[in-house]
């Protein structure tokens, strides 16, 4: 195959162009976000699951230290409540924010943030959230686990059986999670 400059000039505009999809693509799932904290902000602060579970959801979650908008401590603060509540998807994505996978759907530009800035994970406190939310009837939580399970070292799995056993409550909030 050779290379021409018409060839190159189309691939550097189908690149640009690229990048502006996706950045107005993620401008319109923060404003889609915006709407939904804005929408069950009331309704979480008098105690409702599901507008907590929402609040949650629509803040998760900021790459680094908060920035604009998303906000992980605040996100973790409003799914632990909707969690100590018995909120399946709630603990899942407990779960999943502390594996150090955040991001969900089609968010192509926040993905590759996430995966460049690194992200704290606690894998053993992961599997320990997937099992709450399997245990709460979240069968998808459940093979999420044990996905986890076979990933984890020695170390990771018996800190995990220890979280899990004996009806000690987990961390829960980003700051008891990762301390300092």
């Amino acid at each position: 195959m050779r290379l021409t400059v018409t060839g190159l000039l189309n691939g550097c505009l189908l690149l640009a162009l690229g990048g502006c999809a996706g950045a107005a693509m993620e401008g319109a799932n923060m404003a889609k976000d915006e709407v939904v904290y804005e929408n069950n902000i009331e309704a979480a602060r008098a105690g409702q699951v599901e507008a907590q579970y929402r609040v949650g959801e629509a803040l998760c979650c900021s790459l680094g230290d908060r920035k604009g908008f998303y906000d992980t401590r605040a996100a973790t603060d409003w799914l632990c409540r909707a969690a100590a509540q018995g909120h399946a998807p709630a603990s899942r994505k407990l779960g999943r924010i502390y594996s150090g996978e955040v991001v969900d759907g089609v968010r192509v530009m926040r993905r590759v943030a996430e995966r460049v800035s690194g992200r704290p994970q606690d894998r053993a406190l992961s599997y320990a959230w997937l099992s709450v939310a399997a245990g709460q009837g979240d069968a998808e939580a459940g093979a999420e686990a044990q996905t986890l399970w076979g990933d984890l070292d020695e170390a990771e799995r018996a800190r995990a059986g220890g979280l899990t056993a004996g009806g000690r409550s987990l961390p829960c909030r980003w700051d008891e999670a990762f301390p300092g």
